[in-house]
């Protein structure tokens, strides 16, 4: 059999190339675990207001980082905050 090198090159960029495609299709459709933001990932994730925020940092009752005048919070530590707070149902059976 006579292969064109060229030909066959080709074909392997463009598998080559469909993989990459897919792997940073993938990359993109999975937030990052170890996001950082500001004041709006806090509200994003918590649904709470502003002000009600700086209360909770203020009374060191939500995972936060402060460097200087900024506030950092992890998303992976909030949604634990989140869910950390939740209560037991009770069932009415009749």
């Amino acid at each position: 059999m006579n292969h064109n090198p060229f030909e066959l090159l080709h074909s392997h960029l463009c598998r080559l190339e469909a993989l990459i495609m897919e792997q940073i299709s993938n990359a993109k459709a999975e937030p990052s675990a170890t996001e950082v933001g500001g004041l709006a990932l806090a509200q994003e994730i918590t649904r709470l207001s502003k002000p009600r925020i700086y209360g909770l940092v203020s009374a060191r009752e939500i995972p936060h980082y402060k460097r200087g005048n900024k506030l950092y919070f992890h998303r992976e530590e909030l949604l634990a905050w989140v869910t950390a707070g939740k209560r037991n149902v009770h069932q009415n059976v009749r």
